[in-house]
């Protein structure tokens, strides 16, 4: 039993080594490449398996590239990573038909454009000791002919307050013109467009591959805007009249005169008291009527004066005759 417990711990113990060193992390791990620039091709796999929880990435780009501008501007790119459950990715890109750089690394940041003609990764172009990945130098540099793309960018606005971008490559372009959107790619064949709605209220900032940048906001049609592309305004309902409180008395409606007609609107009040204009007979009956009135008190008055004015004049005329 002893010798049977002894021989089992020594087959044991090496194959417990063995699966302790199946795996490898990300950071140390090592790899080996194929690549193709021409074809715009790269294969990568790694030496042993990265452990669980454990990611590189990868990525290839193409630029178009020329001595007119002096640069490189992307054309193509792709990206992929290797994990713990894929040893090996591909990855492939189109090449411009004309003077371009194609490029595979160690990593997946990736420059839209270059100011120059040189390759701007390093250490991290797959084939250098940087990029831990064993195989031919990953970089590429090709074509025989500068690279003439005619990107076009124009604005196009509505009364609405939307407004959107029509993207253009001339038909006499040998290559496809490269569009940058808020950080996304387009790329037009020579005679092609499309178009590229703006968000309302914001503006839209475009980079194309002859190294321009445009930068639109919304604003008035130069042809103008008529009432007609504008929405209509909102029906309003009509106002009730307000009712009349059961207090009031409303007197009856003054006929309209013989001569014309009146149309009564929509707002107009449900009642309306008109002051009667006094004419001239009811004027003077009214008069009339005060006068009168008037006179029967003042000869009531002037007799009742009358009246006393008698009884003391008899008096004085007594005391007179009759002196005490």
């Amino acid at each position: 039993m002893l010798l049977l417990a002894a021989v089992a711990t020594a087959f044991v113990a090496p194959v417990t080594a063995s699966a302790a060193e199946s795996c490898t992390a990300a950071s140390s791990a090592t790899f080996r490449h194929t690549f193709n620039g021409n074809s715009g091709k790269t294969t990568i796999s790694s030496v042993r398996p990265l452990c669980p929880g454990q990611t590189q990435a990868f990525a290839m780009i193409a630029y178009t590239a020329g001595t007119g501008n002096a640069g490189q501007f992307v054309y193509s790119t792709d990206r992929a990573s290797i994990t713990s459950s894929r040893r090996s990715v591909s990855l492939d890109v189109v090449v411009p038909p004309c003077n371009t750089q194609v490029t595979a690394i160690l990593g997946n940041e990736l420059l839209d454009e270059v100011t120059s003609t040189d390759n701007p990764y390093g250490a991290r172009t797959l084939g250098t000791s940087g990029s831990r990945s064993s195989g031919t130098l990953a970089h590429y540099r090709g074509g025989s002919a500068e690279c003439q793309p005619q990107p076009r960018v124009a604005f196009t606005n509505a009364c609405d307050g939307s407004f959107q971008a029509t993207l253009s490559n001339a038909a006499s372009a040998n290559v496809s013109a490269g569009f940058l959107v808020s950080g996304r790619l387009t790329r037009l064949a020579p005679g092609r467009s499309t178009t590229v709605p703006a968000p309302i209220g914001g503006s839209l900032t475009i980079r194309d591959s002859s190294f321009t940048t445009y930068v639109g906001t919304w604003r008035p049609p130069a042809s103008g805007c008529t009432t007609g592309n504008t929405p209509p305004p909102a029906a309003t309902a009509p106002t009730a009249a307000p009712p009349v409180p059961p207090s009031v008395a409303v007197p009856p409606a003054a006929s309209a005169p013989q001569s014309g007609t009146t149309t009564a609107t929509a707002d107009a009040p449900a009642a309306v008291y008109v002051t009667p204009t006094p004419t001239p007979e009811t004027t003077a009956t009214a008069l009339k009527k005060a006068m009168s009135t008037s006179s029967v008190i003042a000869i009531a008055f002037g007799l009742v004066l009358i009246g006393g004015g008698s009884i003391l004049l008899v008096r004085v005329i007594k005391s007179l005759r009759d002196p005490a």
